[in-house]
């Protein structure tokens, strides 16, 4: 095994043994064990999801408020807030791994610009 092999190992061991994928897990089981609400919060994730990445949502912001009014009771509950601030917490943890890794190298994209 060479080098970024071994070290890759070691990140993927890190990252699973973390304080936030921990958090995310234990909150991800305690949400399959509530299939409705899961299904609710499943719902909401996907819709916020397609609002975030999609070019014909038009204005995101208001979109967002939208969905954060028609999923207020569901994200009210206090599980269920704290699971969304898990995945989110997780994610980020993950996009400043690929940020930091990706940015430290030199490797030329200019054929994707216009």
């Amino acid at each position: 095994m060479n080098r970024v092999e071994e070290l890759t190992e070691q990140l993927k061991i890190a990252i699973l043994e973390s304080p936030e994928y921990k958090e995310y897990k234990s909150l991800e089981d305690y949400m399959k064990r509530q299939p409705d609400l899961k299904r609710a919060v499943d719902e909401f994730r996907k819709l916020n999801f397609m609002y975030q990445y999609s070019d014909e949502t038009g204005d995101v912001i208001n979109e967002t408020l939208s969905l954060n009014e028609r999923f207020e009771d569901v994200r009210r509950q206090p599980q269920v807030d704290r699971y969304l601030s898990a995945e989110m917490c997780l994610c980020r943890m993950m996009q400043e791994i690929c940020i930091t890794l990706f940015g430290c190298l030199d490797f030329n994209m200019d054929f994707l610009k216009d």
